[in-house]
């Protein structure tokens, strides 16, 4: 078989199945930060912070439903019309909140996003696995996770802006970018050839085989969703520490909470070059101990420096997390269960970023917002120290591997 890169169709397909996680990216970041400015607007008690906070994560949970769904639905109808279908859903639930008041309008439009992002982002990870192999498809799950995280962090930075000069609704204008990748992906996406004999492979592995298949990994899928609730916890959370402070401007606290997705830009585009020295597992190991102490050091923050610097730690962990574990599925589930496998990758990223407000809130209520901070930082690190006694062999990448 030749290899994928060789099979590709144009650079442009690279380019659409790197700005679909760009684009679901900012469905969580766009409204970060307006959170506070939305709280501001629905009323300034604790429940109208939880409620801002359910608005920005919200899509998560449909993310969560819909993206096993147009994993399987992309395997009958293909990749290109569940891609094409996904982004003009994504438009529409997006760009939507700017022609809307209600509260009642935010949260429909957002379950809209959320089944968009479910599809785009599911149908983005199975078109880099029906194009790409081996190394050359670690490289582009390190660069699609790396211009998620620039978006992002752009989002963050300029969407506080856009909510100091224009009101909340401003920043979800940026939905609108789903514009020209529809139009990209509408002329140069095309699905596979399946031949005849994955075909048959498909054909045995369903349904029953997928559920094997997915029991080798379900693991990873449970490790994912610990460090997505880690991830997403300075672009969630800190906000309201840096407000606490007395910081008030939007464009300061999103310029901080930044920091996370432009660390995780770098880590994330290394990704690929560093699976030269370092394991799967390693990298696990990685984003475990550098969210974990990042968050540590945001509930010890005594200044907004020590805020930014856990951002930044996080941020180490966070590029390098999704593509390490989609790596760690593509190797050990079988090529006639990576749509469903991918789907479900995306339904344990954004379950981490949906249950994350839910745990926050009570921990805060019976500790307090320092402590909270505290209890998910050092979970994480258990977790770290955990990997590295049960997979302490797949720390340093073997020379062997290919």
């Amino acid at each position: 078989m030749p290899r994928a890169e060789h099979r590709s169709g144009s650079g442009l397909v690279a380019a659409v199945c790197i700005g679909g996680p760009a684009l679901v990216s900012l469905i969580p970041m766009a409204a970060a930060p307006a959170m506070v400015a939305m709280a501001r607007h629905f009323g300034a008690s604790a429940d109208s912070q939880l409620f801002s906070q359910i608005v920005m994560t919200l899509p998560a949970a449909m993310l969560v439903l819909s993206a096993p769904l147009a994993g399987l639905l992309a395997g009958k109808i293909g990749q290109r019309a569940v891609l094409l279908a996904s982004l003009v859903l994504y438009v529409i639930g997006g760009a939507g909140v700017l022609l809307i008041s209600s509260s009642e309008a935010l949260m429909a439009l957002r379950v809209l996003l959320g089944i968009a992002g479910g599809g785009v982002l599911t149908s983005c990870l199975g078109l880099i696995g029906d194009h790409f192999e081996g190394h050359a498809r670690e490289r582009l799950l390190g660069y699609a996770t790396s211009a998620a995280s620039l978006l992002a962090g752009l989002a963050l930075v300029f969407g506080g802006r856009l909510v100091d000069v224009a009101g909340w609704q401003a920043p979800f204008a940026l939905y609108l970018l789903g514009i020209p990748t529809l139009l990209v992906a509408m002329a140069v996406i095309r699905d596979m050839p399946v031949r005849a004999a994955e075909q048959e492979a498909r054909a045995a592995a369903a349904p029953r085989g997928h559920a094997r298949e997915i029991g080798k990994v379900w693991p990873y899928y449970l490790l994912l969703i610990l460090l997505t609730l880690g991830m997403f916890t300075p672009a969630i959370q800190a906000g309201f520490v840096l407000e606490a402070r007395g910081i008030g401007s939007q464009q300061t606290i999103g310029s901080v909470i930044a920091a996370t997705s432009f660390v995780a830009m770098f880590t994330a585009w290394a990704y690929g070059h560093l699976r030269r020295w370092i394991g799967l597992h390693g990298f696990l190991v990685i984003d475990a101990m550098c969210m974990g102490a990042g968050i540590v050091l945001i509930g010890l923050a005594s200044s907004t420096a020590m805020i930014f610097a856990g951002c930044c730690l996080v941020g180490i962990g966070a590029g390098m997390s999704e593509p390490a574990i989609a790596s760690l599925i593509f190797r050990k589930a079988s090529a006639a269960s990576h749509a469903i496998a991918m789907g479900l990758i995306v339904s344990a990223l954004n379950a981490g970023q949906f249950f994350n407000p839910l745990i926050f809130d009570p921990l805060r209520r019976s500790y307090g917002p320092g402590n909270a901070f505290l209890v998910v930082g050092a979970v994480l690190l258990v977790v770290g120290i955990y990997i590295i006694l049960r997979h302490r062999r797949d720390l340093l990448q073997k020379e062997s591997e290919t």
